[in-house]
């Protein structure tokens, strides 16, 4: 999850120096009732050169079928290769990736993956980057377009700017699906570590964009990284259900260590309240830095 530009340079030290088991697999790869939907939130740590094909039979064969991935490449230096392309493999019939920002060679951003084709799909800028300012916003797009761990003056660049405390630039995905007759929105994102008060400000302008949806059902994933305290999802309480947090009891989705942060239950599952929650579990995991977030959704008539 974080951080990517100390990330980097942990990067770059290892270059110069680089499943979890379901008794019930079979049952719950079937296909669910036309009023149930199972879904997931997964940030797949691409600084890791995770095994993404292992993170995908992870999903299928804990029956979700439709889900947002975050941290995400598209042909970049440590992942040399389409990365959602990887996730688009049968029982999974359509991806979308979006690019938050030109990165080392290639692309850096969040995908959705699912088993129903799109009826439509699109990408919305969230404010972030320019929270910083306009000039640090730019030297930031140029140091990650250019950054090479295997060149000394690219990671001079970055260490400088990373200096400076930019603020990486975030958006979300709309998606919508059919099953059964149903329309449902399906949203996700993946919202600003560096600040709270940010962060709460892409918070609102999501759930603005959820309160005015046409569609009936609308459901949101994503790594949330409301790191300081789990009360920052209480904006979403009102007119909706989360699934981290269902009955007061919070999943710990970030496995790694990061000492600025208060809380690890940062990636949730926000459903509209004509869908009840029947079931939340997370997936313990070694494929990532956090943990995937899976929730069994009952869409209401």
């Amino acid at each position: 999850m974080k951080k990517l530009l100390c990330a980097l340079c942990a990067m770059t030290l290892l270059a110069t120096a680089t499943g979890c088991s379901n008794n019930n697999a079979d049952k719950d790869k079937k296909e669910t009732s036309g009023n149930t939907l199972v879904v997931a939130s997964n940030n797949i740590d691409a600084k890791s050169q995770p095994d993404v094909d292992a993170q995908r039979k992870l999903l299928e064969e804990n029956g979700v079928e439709i889900f947002g991935l975050q941290e995400v490449d598209n042909m970049t230096r440590r992942n040399h290769y389409d990365v959602v392309s990887k996730f688009k493999v049968d029982p999974y019939k359509d991806a979308f990736f979006s690019n938050a920002i030109a990165f080392s060679g290639g692309e850096y951003g969040i995908a959705t993956v699912s088993k129903y084709e799109f009826k439509s799909k699109d990408a919305t800028k969230l404010y972030s980057d320019l929270f910083a300012g306009k000039e640090i916003a730019q030297e930031l797009a140029d140091a990650y377009k250019d950054y090479d761990p295997d060149n000394k003056e690219s990671e001079a660049k970055m260490d400088a700017v990373s200096a400076k405390n930019p603020i990486e630039p975030r958006l979300y995905q709309r998606v919508v699906i059919e099953k059964d007759g149903k329309e449902i929105a399906f949203y996700n994102t993946h919202l600003s570590y560096e600040d709270q008060k940010l962060r709460k400000q892409q918070m609102e302008t999501l759930m603005k964009a959820m309160d005015s949806d046409t569609c009936k059902y609308v459901i949101a994933v994503g790594d949330f990284n409301a790191d300081q305290s789990t009360k920052e999802f209480d904006a979403f309480k009102e007119k909706y259900h989360i699934a981290n947090g269902l009955d007061g009891k919070w999943l710990d989705t970030y496995n790694g260590v990061d000492d600025t942060m208060k809380v690890n239950s940062v990636d949730n599952i926000i459903v509209s309240k004509n869908i009840t929650i029947k079931e939340v579990k997370m997936i313990p995991s070694k494929l990532s830095d956090h943990n995937p977030l899976v929730a069994t959704l009952e869409l209401g008539e």
